[in-house]
C-alpha cells in the first residue's frame, strides 16, 4: 500500500505518553483509512475505518476517526483536520460553554415535559418540532430553569421574536421549580466548564456530525446499489428500512446530483397507463414541474382522497417528473 497522507497524533495521560498515526493509504484504486497506534515494544495496532474505492466515504469515514480520537484526547502534530483554526486555540463563546454545561446535567423529567409541549405547539402551528425548540434548547431549559422572561433571553436560541412567541408560556411550564442555579447564568458557568470538559464535549459534537455523514454516505451506496440491481420502490423500502416517501425523496436528491435513477423510474412506471403518464406530462408542460401540489389538483383534481392513496399520487408525479427532466436534458 502506497502512504498518501500521514500526521501523528499524541496524548498525554499522567506521565505517560502515547503516539499513534492516522493514515490514507492507496493499493491498485483500493483507498484505506485507519489508526496505527505505536507502542513502546515497537509493535502496531491497526485499525481500518475504510477500505474501497469510494473517496466521499473514505473522506466521511476519515473524519468521524479523527474526530473520535481527538475526542478521547488525541492532538495532531499537524493541525487543521478538523477545523481552520484548532480549538485549543480559540476562545470558547458563552453559548458554547452553557451548552456544554447542560449536556453534562441529568434533567429528564423536565425536558420530558418540555417536549409534550413542543410537540403540541407544533401540532398547532403545523411547523417541525425544531423550529420551535431545539433538543439541545430544551435541554438548557430543563438545567437552568428561567423563572422571568428576562432569565429566558439568557438562554442560547432564546432571542426576542421566540421569546415573544413563546415565553409565557414556557416560563408558566416552570415556574416554581426548584432550581440549583442563579442567574445571570454567565457570571458562573464559564468558571465551571473546565478546558478539558469542553474540548471533549466539542469534539463529541464533531464525532456525531460526521457520523451522521458516514452514515448518509453509506445509505446513498446502498441505494444505488439497489436501483442498479433493479430493485422496485417497495424492495428497496424494505432493505433499508426506510419510510416510502423519505425513499423518494433521497431518489430525487439522487438525480439532482446527477446520479442515473431512471432503472427504478421506469420500473415504477411501467404499470401507469398511458392515458395517465400523457396528463401528468402535459400538466408538467403547462405549469412547470417546481411544485406538486397544482400538478396534483391539474391531474386529478381537488383532493378529496385519503391520506394513502394522495401519496400515491404524489408518487406518480415525482416519478414522471424525474423521466421528463431526464428527457429534457437527453435533448439538449
Amino acid at each position: 500500500m502506497q502512504v498518501v497522507f500521514l500526521n501523528q497524533f499524541e496524548r498525554v495521560m499522567g506521565q505517560e505518553e502515547e503516539r499513534a498515526h492516522v493514515f490514507i493509504g492507496e493499493l491498485q484504486g483500493i483507498w484505506t483509512a485507519g489508526w496505527r497506534s505505536v507502542q513502546l515494544d515497537i509493535s502496531s495496532i491497526e485499525d481500518v475505518w475504510y477500505e474501497g474505492m469510494s473517496w466521499e466515504e473514505l473522506l466521511a469515514a476519515f473524519r468521524h476517526g479523527v474526530a473520535s480520537k481527538m475526542r478521547d484526547g488525541f492532538r495532531p502534530l499537524l493541525d487543521g483536520m478538523l477545523e481552520e483554526t484548532p480549538f485549543w486555540e480559540r476562545r470558547p463563546a458563552l453559548p458554547q460553554l452553557l451548552q456544554c454545561y447542560a449536556d453534562s446535567q441529568e434533567a429528564d423529567d423536565f425536558a420530558a415535559g418540555l417536549k409534550v409541549w413542543r410537540r403540541a405547539k407544533s401540532l398547532e402551528e403545523k411547523k417541525s418540532a425544531y423550529l420551535i425548540a431545539t433538543n439541545r434548547e430544551l435541554q438548557m431549559l430543563a438545567v437552568f430553569l428561567p423563572q422571568t422572561l428576562d432569565e429566558l433571553g439568557q438562554i442560547p436560541g432564546f432571542g426576542k421574536v421566540k421569546t415573544e412567541r413563546y415565553g409565557n408560556e414556557i416560563i408558566e411550564l416552570l415556574k416554581g421549580k426548584e432550581r440549583r442555579h442563579t442567574y445571570p447564568i454567565e457570571a458562573w458557568v464559564p468558571g465551571v466548564v473546565s478546558e478539558t470538559q469542553l474540548s471533549s464535549w466539542m469534539f463529541q459534537l464533531k464525532e456525531e456530525k460526521y457520523g451522521k455523514a458516514l452514515s448518509t454516505v453509506k445509505e446513498k451506496r446502498s441505494l444505488l446499489h439497489g436501483i442498479r440491481e433493479g430493485r422496485t420502490l417497495s424492495q428497496l423500502e424494505e432493505e433499508l428500512n426506510c419510510p416510502r416517501r423519505k425513499l423518494l425523496e433521497r431518489i430525487e436528491r439522487l438525480d439532482e446530483e446527477g446520479y442515473d435513477v431512471l432503472p427504478v423510474v421506469e420500473k415504477e412506471l411501467s404499470e401507469l397507463p398511458a392515458e395517465e403518464s400523457v396528463m401528468i406530462e402535459t400538466a408538467i408542460q403547462q405549469l412547470g414541474d417546481r411544485y406538486l401540489k397544482p400538478l396534483l389538483r391539474k391531474v386529478y383534481g381537488e383532493v378529496n382522497a385519503n391520506d394513502e392513496e394522495v401519496e400515491r399520487q404524489y408518487e406518480k408525479l415525482r416519478m414522471v417528473r424525474i423521466r421528463c427532466r431526464r428527457v429534457s436534458q437527453a435533448a439538449i
